[in-house]
């Protein structure tokens, strides 16, 4: 009796490591450019030649083989090597960014282990939309985004070259503004903005790759109304006064150059006139030779 619930003990203990896909690291990080190993190990219970295939799953949700029937597909020819106990990839993009899927059966048992990998790549200099002009209580939204950073970036608000808290509430300089920001999307809200919201604004990328990056500072203008209204209106009459400079350009430059032909016409008049006078004087010299003659 003892003997048979050893034997079972065995069995059940032994059982528990049967079939087991195992990884060095669930989570790998590495530079962009660099090379990096996935380690993927099995138990023996697959036999001497198990199937192994490798799936990816990019950072959109698309999953696709990467490894299948003892090879490489088609776009990981030349960059990946499975060999026993991983996969090497002899240089990474930050398009190789996602989950790694080791599969591995043989001899009717079958196991799977994931491995994250991430890419990291500096965050590069944010693209932000910061309106020039806004009018008092409106609704605004200013934006910011950095399309390369990885991870993802987290985003900061400066005014005034001044960097913005997440909660304005909780400092009495800036308890009197009620804009919401989001360090992770970038947004910076304002529900309802008023004058006090006036000044320059630029927002800032980070994700601890290289240094922060700071996108361009753009001016914010609060106007009520009526002050809206106006600026409107100098704005549209300075635009017309510009549509006609080039009208004005183009008037004077033909009158300067009408004038510059008559100043030309006149040089070569008073160049004839001289030209006459000298042919006068010479006709008198002639004359007065001849009524000196005898």
């Amino acid at each position: 009796m003892l003997t048979f619930v050893f034997v079972c003990l065995s069995i059940s203990v032994t059982g528990l490591n049967a079939f087991t896909v195992a990884v060095g690291s669930p989570s790998v990080n590495v530079k962009e450019n660099e090379g990096v190993d996935l380690k993927c190990s099995y138990t023996a219970d697959f036999g001497a030649t198990p199937r192994i295939e490798w799936k990816f799953k990019d950072l959109k949700g698309y999953q696709f083989f990467i490894y299948f029937a003892g090879e490489a597909t088609a776009e990981y020819k030349g960059r990946i090597t499975v060999y026993d106990g991983g996969l090497r990839f002899n240089k990474v993009t930050r398009a190789d960014s996602g989950e790694y899927d080791c599969e591995v059966s043989g001899n009717g048992g079958y196991d799977e282990k994931t491995i994250k990998l991430m890419v990291l790549v500096p965050s590069s200099k944010p693209i932000s939309t910061i309106p020039s002009s806004v009018t008092t209580g409106s609704n605004v939204r200013l934006t910011c985004f950095d399309a390369d950073g990885s991870p993802p970036s987290t985003y900061r608000w400066y005014k005034d070259n001044t960097p913005l808290p997440e909660d304005p509430s909780k400092l009495p300089n800036f308890k009197n503004l009620t804009y919401k920001m989001n360090a992770f999307d970038g947004n910076l809200e304002f529900p309802s903005v008023s004058k006090l919201d006036t000044g320059s604004y630029f927002c800032e990328a980070s994700n601890g790759e290289g240094n922060p990056q700071s996108g361009d500072a753009v001016h914010m203008e609060v106007y009520d109304d009526e002050d809206n209204s106006q600026a409107s209106a100098v704005r549209s009459s300075l635009s017309m006064e510009t549509q006609n400079v080039p009208s004005k350009i183009t008037t004077n430059h033909m009158l300067e150059k009408q004038y510059g032909v008559y100043m030309l016409q006149e040089v070569k008049l008073k160049l004839e006139i001289q030209k006459l006078e000298l042919e006068i004087t010479k006709l008198k010299l002639e004359l007065q030779k001849l009524r000196q003659e005898p």
